[in-house]
C-alpha cells in the first residue's frame, strides 16, 4: 500500500494529538528529513523534558529545596498537569510567599528549561492569644504566646515555642518543638518536649494544696506516600516519655497507678496513617493512631492498676463540606478504643471549649470514649478580597466515655450533648475572635458556677 507526503504528516500529527491529549505538551511526533529505504518510513518522537530547573529569588532557604520538589513533577515524558501540581503545593507551602514560573526552550531538541522564582515568607511568626478553654480546678482563664522560626537553618526546619499560663496562676505550660523535613515529599523527623506545672486553685481543693507537674518527650517520623493538591496519605511512626508527679500537702501521693512518690511515667510507641481527599465540593480527613504502651525506661508497671502497659487505638475523621457560597458544614467523629485500664495521661476526654461544649473542660474522662461534632457556618461579612470576616456558627456536640472492666468505675452521667450558637469575627487581619454560647441538654449533677459550666467559652487570637 502507498501512502502520500501528507498522509504520513497526518500520523505524525495524530501522534502528537495523542500526547497533548494526556497532558504531554512539549511531546511532539516529526516526520524528518531521511533516505527510505525498503519501504520503511521512520516518524521521530521527541518526548519532552526538563533539562534544567533554574530557581531565582531564595534568600536564607536553600535552591535545592525547591529544585527536588519541582523535579517530583518533571517525569520523562514531561506531563504538564504533574508539573503544575508541584507547583500548587510549592504555593501552598507557608515558607514561600509566591511561585511563579515559566518554561523558555533548552539547549537539545525537546529539552526545556523551567526558570522558577519565589519569594520568601517572614520566617518569624508567632501570636498572642487569651481564652478560657483551661480546666477550671487551675484556672479556666489562660493567655498564651508562641513564636516560631520557620526557616531556622536554612533546611527549612521549624522551631516552635509556646508557653501558656492561667490568668490565677495555676497552670504554666512550656512547649518546645523542632522539624525537619527530610525529603522531597516531606518526610519530617519531629522532636518535641512539653514541661507542665498545675496547682488546684478551687475551692474547697484548695485546701489540700494540690500539685502537679509532668515531662514529655517525644520523636517521630512522618513520611507522606502519595501528595498531591487533590489528596495525601502519610504514615508515621513515634515514641514519646512521661514522667508524671501528682501530690497533696506536698508529700502524700494521688493518682491511680501512682507509685509512693505520686509518679507516673509511660513509654509509649505511636504508629499513624492519615488520609486527606479534597473535592470541588470539600474535603475529607481520615486520622488513625495505635499507642503500644511499654515497660520501657521505668514506666508505671502495676499488677491490678493501671500502667504503662497496653494497647489503645485512637480514630479521628472530619469531612469539611461546601453548601454553598456562604454556608459550610463541618462534621468531625473521635473514639478512642482499648481492653486496658489507662493511667491519665492516656484516658479520653469530653467537655470544654474544644470538645463537647456545654460543659467545662475535661468534665469526664475515661479509657473509652466517643465523641461528634457538628457546626454550621454561615458567611455574613466578607473583606474586600473575598475572605470570610463575620460567620455565624450554630453547633451541636455530644460524647460519651467508659471505662474497661479492670479499671475503677466511673461516676453517673458519662453521656454529655449541647447545643449552641457560635460567632467568629476578625475584626483586623491578624486579630480573630470566637465566641460560643452553649446549652447543655445533660444537667449533670456535679455542676460547677464556672462560665464554662454556664456554656460560655471565647478566644481571642493576635497574630504578630
Amino acid at each position: 500500500q502507498s501512502v502520500t507526503l501528507e498522509e504520513l504528516r497526518q500520523a505524525a500529527d495524530a501522534i502528537t494529538q495523542l500526547y497533548l491529549n494526556r497532558g504531554y505538551l512539549t511531546s511532539r511526533a516529526i516526520l524528518a528529513s531521511q533516505n527510505i529505504v525498503g519501504g520503511q518510513v521512520t516518524i521521530q518522537v521527541i518526548e519532552g523534558r526538563i533539562g534544567d530547573i533554574q530557581v531565582e529569588g531564595t534568600e536564607r532557604l536553600r535552591e535545592r529545596y525547591v529544585r527536588r520538589r519541582i523535579a517530583l513533577g518533571a517525569n520523562v515524558p514531561l506531563r504538564t498537569d504533574q508539573l503544575e501540581d508541584q507547583l500548587r503545593l510549592l504555593r501552598s507551602d507557608p515558607l514561600l510567599e509566591n511561585v511563579e514560573a515559566s518554561l523558555r526552550a533548552g539547549e537539545s531538541l525537546g529539552e526545556s528549561t523551567l526558570i522558577v522564582r519565589v519569594v520568601e515568607a517572614d520566617p518569624l511568626v508567632g501570636s498572642i492569644s487569651v481564652d478560657n478553654y483551661s480546666p477550671p480546678s487551675v484556672g479556666s482563664e489562660r493567655t498564651g504566646v508562641a513564636l516560631a522560626h520557620r526557616n531556622l537553618t536554612g533546611l527549612a526546619d521549624t522551631f516552635s515555642a509556646s508557653y501558656n499560663r492561667t490568668t490565677r496562676g495555676g497552670s504554666h505550660v512550656f512547649d518546645l518543638n523542632y522539624r525537619l523535613p527530610v525529603n522531597p515529599m516531606e518526610g519530617t523527623v519531629q522532636l518535641r518536649t512539653v514541661f507542665e506545672r498545675n496547682q488546684v486553685l478551687q475551692e474547697p481543693f484548695d485546701e489540700f494544696d494540690i500539685e502537679g507537674e509532668s515531662e514529655r518527650y517525644e520523636v517521630s517520623f512522618r513520611q507522606p506516600v502519595v501528595r498531591s493538591p487533590r489528596e495525601e496519605l502519610a504514615f508515621s511512626a513515634g515514641f514519646s516519655y512521661r514522667d508524671g508527679q501528682t501530690l497533696a500537702f506536698d508529700r502524700i501521693p494521688i493518682g491511680l497507678g501512682a507509685n509512693d512518690d505520686g509518679e507516673t511515667r509511660t513509654s509509649v510507641f505511636r504508629l499513624g496513617q492519615e488520609y486527606v481527599r479534597r473535592d470541588v465540593k470539600g474535603a475529607w480527613a481520615l486520622r488513625s493512631q495505635f499507642n503500644i504502651g511499654t515497660g520501657l525506661l521505668n514506666a508505671t508497671q502495676n499488677a491490678d492498676l493501671p500502667d504503662s502497659e497496653f494497647l489503645s487505638w485512637l480514630g479521628q475523621a472530619q469531612r469539611v463540606e461546601r453548601v454553598g457560597d456562604d454556608h459550610l458544614l463541618i462534621f468531625q467523629l473521635d473514639a478512642q478504643l482499648t481492653d486496658n485500664a489507662l493511667l491519665s495521661s492516656e484516658q479520653f476526654v469530653i467537655g470544654g471549649g474544644q470538645s463537647v461544649r456545654g460543659f467545662r473542660q475535661n468534665a469526664r474522662a475515661g479509657d473509652n470514649g466517643i465523641r461528634f461534632s457538628v457546626e454550621d457556618r454561615f458567611t455574613l461579612v466578607r473583606d474586600e478580597a473575598g475572605a470570610s470576616t463575620l460567620q455565624i456558627i450554630p453547633f451541636f456536640d455530644t460524647g460519651v466515655v467508659w471505662n474497661d472492666e479492670d479499671n475503677i468505675e466511673l461516676a453517673d452521667q458519662t453521656f454529655l450533648a449541647g447545643i449552641g450558637l457560635g460567632v467568629f469575627w476578625q475584626m483586623l487581619p491578624d486579630l480573630t475572635i470566637r465566641l460560643d454560647l452553649s446549652l447543655p441538654l445533660i444537667d449533670l449533677d456535679d455542676r460547677g458556677v464556672n462560665a464554662q459550666d454556664d456554656g460560655v467559652y471565647f478566644n481571642v487570637n493576635y497574630g504578630l
